[in-house]
Parts: C-alpha cells; sequence; structure tokens
C-alpha cells in the first residue's frame, strides 16, 4: 500500500480519484488547490503525488516545481492528471519535472495503471531500497507562498543570465568582440580579478582584468588556463605559443601585462576552469577565472557558471568558426 496526495479544486475529481486508489490499496491525501498540496507532501511524504494544472491560488505547474526543487520532496514521483491536452502543456509539465501526464478523460485502470508504474520505477532508482524520508513538516500557506517566491525569482535570474549570454551572437562583431562581450556578462554575474578564454586550435587568450592584478598572479592564471586546455582534451598549448590580448576593466585594450596597474600582495589565490565545449562536444578551449581571494567563487557563482557554460561555448565557437569561414 502507497500513501498518494491528492490535489484537484473539484470536489467530484477528488471523490472519483480517491475512489479508484482507494479501490487499489492505497491511503489517499486529498487537497484543494496547489498550496494545499505542498503542504500535504511536506507533512506527509507520500509515494506519489496527483495534481491537477488549473487549481487556485497556485497552479500544479508551479506546486511540481517548488515540490521537485526541494531535496526534500524531489524524488517523489508527480502525475499531473488535468483536462488540457495541448503540446505547450505536456512539455511544460516536463519542464516542471513531472513524470507521468494524464488527461481526465482517463480509465479507471489506466490511473491505477500509472501510480503503479511511477511506484515501480521510483523504486528501482533506489535499487529497491526503502525511501530515506526525512521528517514531516507543517508549512503554513505563507511559507509555502514564500518558496514559490524564491523559485520564481530564481527562475527569472536565470533567464537573464542565459539571455544576456545569447544575445552576444546577435550584438557581438567577431571573435574578439564576442569574447570581450561574454567576460563582460560575467562580470557582473560572477565577478573576478581576472577572465579569460583560450582557444587551444588557435592558440589565442583573449584576458579581462577586472581588479587590479600583480604580475605573477597574471602569469600563474595565465599557465593554468593553458595547462586546463589539453587537461578537458583539447589542443596541447603552452604560454609561450598564445597570442593573448588583454583588456581593462571598461575594455581598453593593453600591449603588455606590465603595462596594467599592478598592487602588491595581489597573487592568485583562487582559480577555475572549465571546459568550452563547442559543437559535438569538441573542447574548444577554456573559460578560467582567478581572485587574489580565497575562496572567491562560492556555491551562487558556480551555480551561475553552469548556467552560462553551454550557451557561452556556442557563442565563442560560433564567433571561432565563423572568424575562420571569413579569413578562407
Amino acid at each position: 500500500m502507497a500513501k498518494i496526495v491528492i490535489a484537484d479544486d473539484s470536489p467530484t475529481l477528488r471523490r472519483i480519484v480517491t475512489s479508484v486508489l482507494t479501490r487499489e490499496g492505497h491511503e489517499v491525501v486529498a487537497a484543494e488547490d496547489g498550496i494545499g498540496a505542498v503542504q500535504a507532501v511536506f507533512a506527509h511524504q507520500p509515494d506519489a503525488v496527483v495534481l491537477d494544472v488549473q487549481m487556485p491560488r497556485v497552479s500544479g505547474f508551479i506546486a511540481a516545481r517548488v515540490l521537485k526543487d526541494d531535496w526534500q520532496t524531489a524524488d517523489i514521483p508527480v502525475v499531473m492528471l488535468t483536462s488540457l491536452d495541448a503540446a505547450s502543456d505536456r512539455y511544460w509539465a516536463g519542464q516542471a519535472g513531472v513524470d507521468r501526464y494524464l488527461t481526465k478523460d482517463f480509465e479507471a485502470g489506466e490511473l491505477a495503471a500509472t501510480i503503479e508504474e511511477v511506484l515501480l520505477s521510483t523504486s528501482a532508482a533506489r535499487g529497491g531500497r526503502p525511501a530515506m524520508k526525512p521528517d514531516l513538516l507543517e508549512l503554513a500557506e505563507e511559507d509555502v507562498l514564500s518558496r514559490v517566491c524564491d523559485l520564481l525569482d530564481r527562475k527569472l535570474f536565470e533567464s537573464s543570465v542565459a539571455q544576456s549570454v545569447t544575445a552576444i551572437a546577435a550584438t557581438a562583431s567577431g571573435l574578439e568582440g564576442s569574447v570581450a562581450s561574454l567576460l563582460g556578462v560575467l562580470q557582473r554575474f560572477v565577478g573576478y580579478d581576472l577572465a579569460a578564454v583560450l582557444l587551444g586550435a588557435e592558440r589565442e587568450a583573449f584576458v579581462a582584468v577586472g581588479k587590479p592584478t600583480a604580475p605573477e598572479h597574471y602569469s600563474a592564471f595565465l599557465a593554468a588556463a593553458a595547462e586546463a586546455v589539453s587537461s578537458y582534451g583539447g589542443e596541447p598549448v603552452s604560454v609561450a605559443e598564445l597570442s593573448t590580448r588583454v583588456a581593462q576593466a571598461g575594455g581598453v585594450i593593453v600591449d603588455d601585462v606590465e603595462d596594467l596597474p599592478s598592487p602588491e600582495n595581489a597573487e592568485m589565490s583562487t582559480y577555475l576552469s572549465m571546459p568550452l565545449r563547442g559543437h559535438g562536444g569538441t573542447v574548444v578551449g577554456v573559460l578560467a577565472l582567478s581572485s587574489a581571494m580565497k575562496n572567491a567563487f562560492g556555491e551562487t557563482a558556480l551555480s551561475t557558471l553552469k548556467l552560462i557554460m553551454g550557451p557561452a561555448a556556442i557563442v565563442v565557437d560560433n564567433a571561432r568558426l565563423s572568424g575562420a569561414r571569413t579569413a578562407r
């Protein structure tokens, strides 16, 4: 027997679904809207959730996102049961983390079979081991709404970051312009002392200086970035081979790192690099960041970088391929 939370603003649908599931031997906890659904899931830690989409206060899509966003409830399978049947609705359900999608013209056997399927699938994913359930948690309505607002705010931020990166392709000109725009976006969202895009095959490094940096910091940073290219499976490259372009904050290009402000005690304390995987997953270079501060790139910065890396790599790869075609 499994415990199932169901949420629907229709008393008739709640009775029908409850009847179908109790006949299968399941225990049912019913809620009338999305807020009640989230409250019931945290309070009961059920084995599965059945959600309507169109509910008062908080929709099923938002309720599903809130549940899938929290480690305490992320592994609980969600079945969407709705009258909506457009392709866009099914797509959005998938984006919300929904595990199965049924429409309200369902047969009793279809619902029962779907619940059995998600229960078996979840058990198989655990290797047949019993679920490790956290302590039950009573959430007030304002707690649920706070989680909804936090989630929507974070998704808006993620969308803004991704849009800023993808817009580079339409607004920047050439490889150098594209890379400069990318490093400028990074400075707004992440912050750094030095940042670089280093391309292996081209033997080129584009370096942006966010803060005054000691020459020792610059040299150590560039050497680490060059080493990272080969470690990620790209073109092996040494610092001596590199053609390097350096820009101070504000985009001023200098010919030599010695022309940069160089305070004392600004040696590199934090270094981070990620591979730039272009079309086909090929490593075309690295994005590297450094700071004189220890532990400069925390969890928030890493999460933002993970959002940026995919579109950033494609923007850089498109710019380098376009430049190669132009050169021919």
